[in-house]
């Protein structure tokens, strides 16, 4: 079969459209995520969700290259990298189901900040004082967003928090072992991995038994498994279509414009997660949340490109 792929060129607007799409695509990922946690666990929306991603994901494998692509000279780095994924996901999805959608999409964006932390620290890279000052910047957007002491501060604010700190944590350990790893394996196994903690948590706590002695906030991971029909069943598929597309735009996006110009763009989910937090739950964030997300986009931008 023909290899289907696109070309880098000089300008890097295909870039930034892709990463815009897949920015735009993972943004109606999180309303369909939110709207459908009132009814079914955490765990079951991750493993139907990979269920399905997977056959659009093999399908791109196919036309980009060749399953040859699904070989991986490091196991035991794709499994770590796969678990530390799903953990962030997962958090992400609680996140999402508990607070605004702007309030989560917001936090999350810490990731390129402990980005840059952690490479210091294990990938031997320097930052000189406008770096740090951006980091500081940054920080100082998250706890403002997060507003410690206040009646919206609470375990379900950080929950985006620690999410962002696990997806670091993948992307420095992908930048120090991933060098010689295909993307097409950077998706897939994080993938079987979902699948996997999807069903492990679904075959151990799927039957609903512990909800009844639980605190109320773990509702979303203790709840029975419900096998979804009609318009649910739509919406969860969507979310597996959209995961493949979504990392489809987002890995061709760095892949046909440099990483430095194209990086500041995956900004835009934000501005997009508060129109939807309007548009379906009437969600507005107060002025001090808008200064703390100017912060974040602020620095984040400027770290983005010199990452």
């Amino acid at each position: 079969m023909k290899k289907i792929y696109f070309t880098r060129s000089e300008s890097s607007l295909p870039g930034i459209f892709f990463i815009l799409a897949g920015g735009f695509t993972f943004s109606i990922q999180d309303v369909i995520i939110k709207l459908i946690s009132i009814s079914y666990p955490v765990h079951e929306i991750v493993f139907l969700r990979s269920v399905f991603a997977l056959l659009p994901i093999l399908l791109i494998i196919k036309l980009e290259g060749g399953f040859s692509l699904l070989q991986t000279r490091q196991a035991s780095f794709q499994m770590v990298r796969g678990l530390l994924l799903l953990l962030s996901y997962t958090l992400y999805y609680f996140a999402i189901a508990r607070i605004p959608i702007a309030q989560t999409v917001t936090v999350f964006f810490c990731a390129p900040l402990f980005i840059s932390v952690f490479s210091v620290f294990f990938l031997d890279e320097r930052i000189d004082r406008r770096g740090w000052f951006a980091l500081v910047v940054g920080f100082t957007g998250i706890v403002t967003v997060m507003r410690p002491g206040s009646a919206i501060m609470g375990v379900d604010a950080v929950l985006p928090l620690i999410s962002g700190l696990f997806y670091a944590i993948s992307a420095v350990i992908t930048r120090k072992y991933g060098e010689h790893e295909s993307g097409a394996s950077l998706v897939f196994y994080p993938t079987m991995t979902y699948l996997a903690g999807g069903g492990l948590l679904w075959y151990f706590i799927g039957d609903g038994s512990l909800l009844a002695t639980a605190h109320p906030n773990m509702d979303f991971l203790l709840r029975r498994w419900t096998v979804p029909t009609g318009d649910d069943l739509l919406l969860i598929f969507g979310t597996g279509i959209i995961a493949a597309v979504g990392f489809y735009c987002l890995s061709q996006g760095y892949r046909l414009g440099r990483a430095s110009i194209v990086a500041p763009f995956e900004f835009f989910v934000i501005p997009i997660s508060i129109v939807w937090g309007f548009v379906f739950w009437r969600d507005i964030p107060d002025l001090v949340q808008l200064a703390g997300t100017i912060l974040i986009i602020a620095s984040g931008c400027y770290i983005l490109r010199r990452l």
